[in-house]
This record gives structure tokens, sequence and C-alpha cells, in this order.
């Protein structure tokens, strides 16, 4: 049976709200299980100020985070306590059923070319899959030698479209495809 997940809403600092999870977390011994908008371009679509906020780098005084079903509790427990005094509110709590995400990603690097077709490539199944996801691959022995910024390349690696699933599986491909420089990432649409 899958974990079910939730997005809460939280009113608050988002550095006061980082180290309130790292200090939650930390204390019962949780490794991982919480997703950041701030990390993961969480989608909000009742903001309508929200894609200005993200371009100049602030995100307004509300932050979602995505917990499983058995951090949820805790962590709307630990919030409502009347005993703390952290300035922190729960403005919205709702079930969330999948995620998606599109990127897209051009690369001249075989190394970094092998890791993303690992990930994208073993995306299948269940979990995860990939709608109208393409993967070109193109390899140019003329191009061997030639210097960085010129148009020819010995090797490309290009691959873009929307990756979708269930909710763990998306938010954790989510994360590792946003450690390479070379992958745009859309918005985490959470359903």
């Amino acid at each position: 049976m899958n974990e079910k997940f939730y997005e809460v809403v939280i009113e608050g600092s988002l550095d006061l709200m980082k180290g309130f999870f790292m200090g939650f977390l930390a204390g019962r011994g949780i490794e991982g299980g919480v997703y950041f908008d701030a990390a993961c371009r969480i989608d909000d679509r009742e903001c309508k100020t929200a894609p200005l906020l993200w371009l100049i780098h602030t995100h307004g005084n509300s932050h979602s985070v995505v917990v499983g079903s058995g951090l949820h509790d805790l962590l709307i427990a630990a919030l409502n306590n009347p005993a703390h005094v952290i300035p922190l509110r729960i403005k919205k709590v709702r079930q969330v059923l999948s995620a998606a995400f599109t990127c897209a990603f051009r690369t001249y690097s075989r190394e970094v070319g092998a890791e993303l077709k690992a990930i994208v490539g073993g995306v299948a199944g269940e979990a995860v899959g990939k709608s109208g996801f393409e993967l070109h691959e193109t390899v140019d022995p003329e191009g061997k030698g030639v210097e960085l910024f010129t148009p020819l390349h010995d090797y490309e690696l290009a691959g873009k479209g929307r990756i979708s699933g269930s909710v763990k599986d998306v938010l954790d491909l989510n994360q590792r495809l946003e450690r390479f420089e070379v992958v745009e990432m859309g918005k985490l649409e959470l359903a």
C-alpha cells in the first residue's frame, strides 16, 4: 500500500520553518521525507502573484511542504501545540494523490549524459511515467577536438517532456534532476 502524502501550507519565515523541521526531524531520528516548495518549486495556483515572486526570488510569507502521512500527524500536532511560541501557523492542509513536472536538458558531456540517461531512462512502470518525453543522443566523430563554444560537438544528449506519477517517486526524481545545471525544471504540480 502506498503512503499518503499531504501538502501543508505554513505561514511564517522560511528560515524559521526549515530550522523547525530540521530540529523536529533530528529530535525524532527521522531522515528525509520533507519536500519544501523552495527546493521543488511547487506550483501555487491559488496565488496569482506567485510567478512574479519566484522571478524576483521572494516567496511571500507562506510556504508549502509535502510530507508523508505519519510525519503529517506529528507535524500538525507540534505546530498546533499551544505550549510552543513558534511564529508558524498552518494555513491549509490537503492530501496529494500524484505529482508531475516538466523538464528539459541539453548536454555535451558524455559523463553528464550517462547520468541523465540512467535517471530518465530508468523512469518507467506504475510508480512514475514519462508523457511525451523525447530523448535524443547524437555522436558525431567529426566534432572531436572542437572547442566548447562552437556549434559542432562530438557528443550531445537532449531531452524534454513531462514526468508524472506517485508523489514520493516523482519528488525523489525531481530532486535528483535538480542537481544538474543543464536541466531546466518546470513547476511541480500536485494533484
